[in-house]
């Protein structure tokens, strides 16, 4: 009898440590695609939504947005924007040292233990003299 008792405990323990935790896409809007700034002038971009993490990649050099790890040599870095702590912000200031068009991409995301979800937002960005 203490047998079937023993069982039923261990069946209903790991019955109830089996619930993931649903995990919500983010929600991240810009307001626009494309983008004109002036060389050594801050520049701002404004979003509304909802993420955990948001991450600015601004299509210069070594801080260019691969979907792909490997890609590049896995040296291009991200500027932070919003870590999992912080509170939600509405823009985000830039500032580019040379002129010329860039991809840039904003990647925001919200994980847990269980996997991520992402949505990546790409502008076109001209700097001018």
């Amino acid at each position: 009898m203490k047998f079937i008792y023993v069982m039923l405990s261990v069946l209903m323990l790991t019955a109830s440590c089996k619930k993931e935790v649903a995990l919500d896409k983010p929600d991240f809007r810009m307001d626009y695609t494309k983008a004109v700034f002036k060389v050594g002038t801050e520049g701002k971009f404004s979003f509304e939504g909802t993420a955990g993490i948001i991450s600015f990649y601004s299509g210069e050099p070594g801080f260019e947005y691969n979907k792909r790890l490997g890609e590049n040599g896995g040296l291009d870095k991200s500027v932070p924007v919003k870590g999992s702590s912080d509170d939600m912000k509405s823009e985000f200031v830039y500032t580019y040292k040379n002129e010329g068009k860039y991809q840039a991409y904003f990647v925001a995301k919200n994980m847990n233990i269980y996997g991520a979800e992402e949505i990546v937002s790409q502008i076109e960005v001209t700097v001018i003299k």
